[in-house]
């Protein structure tokens, strides 16, 4: 089952021992390398996390075994190196490989099963108020995630019509 980032945040966490909420998300960090969450960010300024592994069930609410599961960002060494190198999805600008300037992120998707990167949505936007030309990008046409962008493989909505469904099929196959 998939998720939105714009879903995702404000998820109330639920400690398992007592039941109700202790904290709520304010953001994901995503393994640039692999496309997987590497940790759920409930605190920004104390880089307070939960990891992947901590995470009993994902509903309506996440359910984490006690209050001790959330831990500093800089106890998981790999969080700590993608928060270093500041890579973020959501704002990054997509470009193709050949630097053709597709949008920035306005959204993504997670699967909540195997926490992996699923769906990028792009749009282009005047002056941050007015949005056009939104597209669904899948994760597999990702070439890389950088600090300032993120490069897909190609654009297929330039393609010949013939070339575009062979695109599309080995996309989703």
């Amino acid at each position: 089952m998939e998720r939105l980032f714009s879903n995702i945040i404000g998820t109330p966490v639920v400690d398992d021992d007592f039941k109700h909420p202790i904290t709520t998300v304010r953001d994901v960090v995503v393994d640039p390398e692999r496309g997987k969450v590497i940790a759920l960010i409930v605190d920004v300024n104390r880089n307070l996390v939960i990891a992947p592994i901590d995470i009993l069930a994902w509903g309506d609410t996440i359910r984490i075994p006690s209050h001790d599961a959330i831990i500093e960002g800089s106890d998981i060494l790999r969080v700590a190196e993608v928060q270093k190198r500041n890579i973020k999805i959501f704002h990054n600008k997509v470009v193709t490989m050949k630097n053709e300037y597709i949008g920035k992120v306005v959204d993504f998707s997670i699967d909540i099963h195997d926490l992996s990167l699923k769906k990028l949505y792009t749009a282009k936007d005047i002056l941050g108020l007015l949005r056009y030309d939104s597209r669904i990008i899948t994760s597999k046409i990702i070439e890389r995630i950088l600090p300032r962008k993120i490069i897909i493989k190609m654009n297929i909505v330039n393609l010949p019509e013939e070339r575009r469904g062979v695109a599309e099929e080995a996309m989703a196959g």
